[in-house]
């Protein structure tokens, strides 16, 4: 799946301690140099790849756009987008489909240079794209906020944060559980050895069916939650472009034979993605999650993964957000910047609730600044208790 799209983006070049830089977005023909690329960067993960892309454009909604930075022909900076058409404008964005992605530099690069030359293209392409807004995250896992507030020229700003774990910290050197949250009393402790006590099996067989069966489980947990709903599509998506390929896995718990719980996590050779886990509600007592994440942990140890990344959760303290603290998380904040291209005055006068269902399953701007227009900036908490506010009402 490539990028040919008709849109002509005019290329820029920067000079940057008499080193050019050029911006252009990426080809067919580019893309085994750009995963060459991707997988010596640092902070990159399996949301920036390829094979994400094309379990996103697959379904049919986003059209992407992946813009590279180039240093004497070799690619040394990549900031993937996704073009959103919409009936009530146009959006440009890296935060789709719960992506937190941004820009990525290779390993020793002049980082001051190829974010401001990215930046430039993708505000160039936005505006060549006709777009209302363009949103983008800096990254979740290292702090690069201050090239982005130096070069992108924002209106509103969200800090939004993720709960990740140290495999490091968890495992010794030979493989055995040293972190005091598993090895001493404590909630955590305590539920993995009832766990441990219940007939439950994990299978991580990557089949049509088993998917279908996850599924339902996940629809029926979102329920309960009043929580966004990805559809299946999305989910045999992930199984035909990155699990089948070993970019990750899909895992089952059964009860007597019974699915009970499911997960999937994205993976690369350092930063395994916790996408989603799920369980029957019906089954809570056999801790089947506890299981499962277990065995990811596990599982990313001995496959030399570093970081399990959460992401994130609906708001900082709620159920979700402890349950993952107690396996020894940490938590990381970042930013989600939008910069306004057109007027948004007919945003303001709408209920808000149709804006982000118009704009589902991507990140637009925070609606409680939409609304007040008092100030640029806002967290993820108070974001979520303006949206439940509205619910109330």
């Amino acid at each position: 799946m490539g990028q040919e799209s008709g849109v002509k983006v005019k290329a820029r070049v920067t000079n940057v301690l008499q080193n050019p830089l050029r911006a252009d977005i990426l080809t067919v023909n580019e893309e085994p140099a750009y995963e060459k690329f991707l997988n010596e960067s640092k902070f990159g993960s399996i949301q920036w790849s390829i094979d994400w892309r094309n379990t996103l454009c697959s379904l049919g909604h986003d059209r992407p756009y992946f813009i590279v930075a180039k240093k004497n022909d070799k690619i040394v900076g990549a900031l993937p987008l996704y073009f959103y058409k919409n009936e009530f404008g146009s959006l440009l964005t890296t935060i789709a489909w719960h992506t937190t992605s941004g820009i990525v530099c290779s390993r020793n690069s002049n980082r001051g240079g190829i974010y401001k030359t990215l930046l430039e293209c993708s505000v160039s392409l936005a505006e060549e794209l006709d777009c209302t807004v363009m949103s983008v995250s800096t990254n979740a896992l290292w702090d690069d906020r201050e090239y982005y507030l130096q070069n992108f020229g924002y209106d509103y700003a969200m800090e939004n944060f993720i709960q990740y774990i140290c495999l490091n910290e968890i495992f010794d050197d030979k493989g055995n559980i040293v972190h005091p949250n598993y090895t001493k009393r404590s909630n955590l402790s305590r539920n993995l050895k009832k766990a441990k006590m219940q007939p439950i099996t994990i299978s991580d067989e990557q089949s049509r069916a088993n998917v279908d069966e996850y599924f339902e489980i996940y629809k029926k947990r979102m329920k309960e939650l009043d929580a966004t709903l990805l559809p299946k599509e999305f989910f045999l998506s992930a199984l035909e472009n990155l699990t089948l390929k070993g970019k990750g896995k899909f895992l089952f718990a059964y009860y007597k034979g019974k699915m009970v719980a499911g997960c999937l996590f994205l993976s690369d050779k350092r930063i395994m993605d916790v996408y989603t886990i799920s369980m029957d509600s019906e089954y809570n007592k056999l801790r089947a999650n506890f299981l499962l994440t277990y065995y990811m942990l596990k599982w990313a140890h001995k496959n030399g993964v570093s970081i399990l990344n959460w992401m994130s959760s609906p708001r900082k303290g709620d159920g979700v957000y402890n349950w993952k603290e107690q396996w020894g998380s940490h938590e990381r904040t970042f930013l989600y910047l939008t910069k306004v291209l057109h007027d948004i005055s007919e945003w303001k006068k709408m209920d808000c609730r149709k804006l982000a269902q118009a704009y589902n399953l991507h990140y637009l701007l925070p609606f409680n600044l939409l609304k007040s227009g008092k100030s640029s900036f806002t967290s993820k908490n108070a974001l979520a208790s303006f949206m439940q506010s509205l619910a109330m009402n």
